[in-house]
């Protein structure tokens, strides 16, 4: 039994092995069985990867690096190299003035926990565990960091922390709770003590120092550790203002019972109606307030029927550790103790979480599920795109309609979770790493079922998702490629097409023991490129490089010399390393670069470019065809006359053969080869059971596209 196969696209990506027994799905017959350091096209074509050229070294070689993309526009587009308690400026390739370089708070251990979102020249900065920052851009070398201006940030009758210590007369029953300094008034008489998952309610006020209370959930300790234990609520008296409007106006408080506190200066008060900002402290029954919105009366607010609120947002309950842009809104979430809770700014007001009922108010909600599910991510999207631990979540105002403080619908999504990655949004879908590293994941609006739908996204490549994932980076030109760092220092190239309906996972390993610890794409030039942080071992020391795709370049860390002569020089940043060297065109093969950093080439030469060797790889999976006896799986198979379908390409190897690309001639050999494009027949491969298993490659640093292969099988029925 003899066929002509004709693979027409390898639009599949490489194939998990766990799939190599399935001929009968569709997607075999467009995938491979092997792809390294290429990239699929979205037309359904495979091209070598970029290469990468060397840019500069990090400011610290010896540690962890971050890189992070801001976006002015296409002409203000920067990679922001950001380092232990640094940041520094990359833009068009070459590092910003002499060298500028900013102050930041941000550590080698945090850098890569820090969410960022960004509208015009302003950045806000999430980390879970500092105030949200702002970083602006005035120009190319001022740029200026520094805690983001709430006025004011969320606040909520969250109760209050004392800086003292409390010891119980035990941990459960009726006892008294005894503070190591002043610590309660007479109006915590009805509150509680929370710490750690013990609670009690305070029954009887002894002095400042001691009060009265029933355990209800059994403490771990009779010692309360200073600044970690809680009185929960607000002061459980009546509250009295002598005025209830107009806004900006200063009025009193007058409690019935001493409740009031220094530190209360600062925090708000929400009373029949109104809100209140306190602004000075005369007593503990009496303080002074700036009504910020008008009461409805002045009458005296018993116990509950008022709250005294605070920043919810501090070092000890922890600050977001996500931020997005949405609805003209600044939303974030995510805080240690508020792990489920989002807050979102006044409309077109970023700085401002005044709290209110009105649609341009600020809001906040607590995302309501059976388990504590933190807030890992948001991301904006038709809706807002919650992604925590435990599961995904839309948050919309309705139909066509934004999120207010009194309209929001939060609906579940699928119960899969979210890893501590930060997602990229293509197109519709949004893509992530799943809990456990194990898998990457879309989230997008599907309108064939009117709303969102979850699914992996890495179902027919596991194998390739499975070492775990680091930082994902979306290029959308020249190729649409979803860059994903992997934990071991490899990279997935992940074209992306719902068009074309294209989703192709090859591997990509930086020449020359490179590892990859960021990514960033920016716009540059009418198009996007990707800068990259690679670690790398230049004579036995560890160097930290950042480097930048170059589709147009065939090496890794290469750099372009115009030596005019045999010997390059200026390549001390890969001192000892085995290196390819093209040179007018022409590869001329490896060199080991000198500890002083020079190679010398068979001849001279005007220009040369010079990086580390990389081989982009294909193998064909077996075909599958009937022989008339059944499947030709597990059968001896001899492929005959085979036919590549090349694009613009230099040089090959089939099968180890190389592919004559060269017209020999007088001086031919000095000059550049001319790119190929069309077919070009291989000889049999003779007979065996893995005979369709074509292997094509580029073992030199040229371009290579390869767009279809046809195969000429064979089966031995027996």
């Amino acid at each position: 039994m003899r066929m002509d196969i004709l693979s027409t696209n390898f639009s599949g990506g490489e194939l998990s092995p766990r799939l190599y027994g399935r001929p009968d799905l569709a997607k075999y017959a467009d995938s491979l069985k092997q792809a390294r350091d290429v990239v699929v096209m979205q037309h359904g074509g495979v091209r070598g990867r970029p290469g990468t050229d060397y840019l500069g070294e990090v400011k610290d070689s010896s540690k962890l690096t971050r890189l992070v993309p801001f976006v002015r526009d296409q002409d203000n587009a920067y990679v922001i190299e950001m380092g232990d308690g640094y940041a520094r400026f990359w833009k068009e390739g070459a590092l910003l003035g002499a060298i500028y370089e900013i102050a930041t708070p941000y550590t080698t251990a945090t850098i890569f926990n820090v969410d960022f979102t960004q509208g015009a020249d302003t950045m806000f900065l999430a980390l879970g565990t500092l105030p949200i920052y702002r970083l602006r851009r005035f120009s190319d070398t001022r740029w200026v960091i520094e805690p983001a201006p709430f006025d004011p940030a969320p606040f909520d009758a969250i109760g209050r922390r004392q800086a003292t210590a409390i010891t119980l007369g035990a941990v459960s029953g009726s006892t008294t709770a005894t503070a190591a300094a002043a610590a309660f008034l007479a109006s915590d008489v009805g509150r509680t003590i929370q710490h750690n998952g013990g609670e009690a309610t305070i029954t009887g006020f002894t002095s400042t120092t001691q009060v009265n209370v029933t355990v209800t959930s059994t403490f771990g300790s009779v010692t309360l550790t200073a600044s970690e234990w809680v009185l929960t609520a607000s002061p459980q008296t009546t509250c009295t203002p002598t005025d209830k409007d107009p806004v900006g106006k200063s009025t009193t408080l007058t409690l019935a019972a001493d409740g009031w506190r220094s530190d209360d200066v600062g925090h708000y008060v929400t009373l029949t109606g109104g809100l209140l900002k306190i602004t000075g402290y005369t007593s503990a029954t009496q303080v002074s307030a700036r009504i910020e919105s008008a009461l409805t009366s002045t009458t005296a607010a018993e116990a509950d029927a008022w709250t005294l609120e605070s920043a919810v947002w501090n070092a000890q309950d922890g600050y977001p550790a996500s931020a997005t842009l949405h609805q003209q809104r600044l939303v974030t979430g995510g805080s240690s103790r508020f792990p489920q809770t989002i807050w979102g700014s006044r409309a077109g007001l970023y700085s401002d979480f005044t709290k209110g009922v009105l649609d341009d108010d600020s809001y906040s909600f607590e995302l309501s599920s059976d388990e504590v599910n933190p807030v890992q991510f948001l991301s904006s999207n038709r809706d807002l795109v919650v992604l925590t631990y435990g599961g995904e979540w839309i948050l919309s105002g309705g139909i066509e309609k934004p999120i207010t403080p009194t309209n929001v619908r939060a609906t579940p999504q699928a119960k899969v979770g979210s890893a501590k990655v930060r997602p990229e949004q293509i197109d519709d879908d949004l893509y992530y790493a799943q809990r456990g590293l194990s898998a990457l994941r879309t989230l997008g609006y599907a309108i064939e079922v009117g709303g969102y739908r979850s699914g992996e996204a890495s179902t027919f490549s596991e194998h390739l998702v499975s070492g775990g994932v680091e930082q994902i980076s979306y290029q959308q030109s020249p190729e649409r490629v979803q860059w994903v760092q992997k934990t071991d220092g490899t990279y997935l190239a992940v074209t992306v097409s719902r068009e074309q309906a294209v989703r192709a996972f090859t591997l990509c390993t930086p020449a020359a023991g490179g590892v990859v610890e960021s990514m960033a794409t920016i716009p540059e030039g009418g198009e996007d490129k990707t800068y990259m942080i690679v670690r790398r071992t230049i004579n036995g020391m560890t160097k930290r490089y950042v480097e930048r795709m170059n589709w147009d370049g065939y090496q890794d860390c290469r750099v372009t010399k115009t030596p005019g002569s045999a010997t390059v020089t200026g390549l001390g940043h890969l001192a000892g390393v085995t290196v390819s060297a093209v040179a007018d065109g022409v590869d001329l093969g490896n060199f080991t670069v000198t500890a002083g950093g020079e190679i010398t080439l068979p001849r001279s030469a005007a220009t040369v470019t010079v990086g580390a060797r990389f081989t982009p790889l294909i193998r064909l999976l077996p075909p599958e065809f009937g022989t008339g006896m059944g499947a030709a799986a597990g059968k001896r198979v001899m492929t005959g006359q085979t036919k590549v379908l090349f694009k613009d390409t230099i040089g090959c190897n089939v099968n180890g053969q190389p592919l004559a690309f060269r017209e020999f001639g007088e001086d031919v050999l000095d000059s550049a080869v001319t790119a190929f494009s069309g077919w070009k027949d291989i000889s049999d491969f003779g007979w065996s059971v893995d005979a369709g298993e074509v292997e094509i490659s580029q073992p030199q640093s040229y371009p290579w596209t390869v767009l279809a292969v046809v195969r000429r099988v064979s089966a031995n029925p027996g």
